[in-house]
């Protein structure tokens, strides 16, 4: 290897290590809040939670299609009035477990559950089909992209009867 060419590989490997050291240092709060596990309840364990599982939007509209799956809404009444896929039970994630219970009595617990919130950054669909895994069912599916991808790809949708 040339003078130049091991220069050349000291200069782009101190410019990385300063990448680094830059990043870290400007996320310091970000990276302080990952240490002591603020984010913990945003990831999904599948050692954890095995019958919980991300899906697509595709995969959201052909179990709807297919009538196989009961649809979960996690946001809350006023939310959910002003529109929601259709058929779909409102099940907000903060429910008490007494509510949440009564919700979903009578469902089967090998059946298929679809839940999902706003989209985006909303984690209440993630908590939602937690505290139903942890009820029993073991086909819990969280639909990426939520209410706001299911409206852009221009999916039916149903309001309550007080908002029509």
């Amino acid at each position: 290897m040339s003078g130049e060419t091991r220069k050349a590989l000291r200069q782009a490997l101190a410019i990385g290590a300063l990448g680094l050291l830059a990043g870290a240092a400007v996320h310091v709060p970000l990276l302080k809040r990952f240490v002591r596990g603020e984010f913990r309840e945003t990831f999904l364990s599948r050692s954890e939670y095995p019958g919980v599982r991300l899906i697509t939007l595709q995969e959201g509209e052909d179990l709807w299609a297919g009538g196989g799956a009961v649809f979960f809404d996690a946001r809350p009444e006023g939310p959910y009035g002003e529109g929601h896929v259709p058929g779909a039970l409102r099940l907000a994630a903060e429910e008490e477990d007494a509510w949440l219970s009564a919700v979903v009595e009578g469902v089967h617990r090998e059946r298929t559950l679809v839940v999902y919130c706003e989209g985006g950054d909303c984690q209440s669909s993630l908590h939602l089909a937690k505290r139903l895994h942890d009820q029993g069912f073991k086909d819990v599916r969280v639909l990426a992209g939520g209410w706001k991808a299911w409206t852009e790809a221009g999916l039916p949708e149903e309001k309550s009867r007080d908002q029509e």
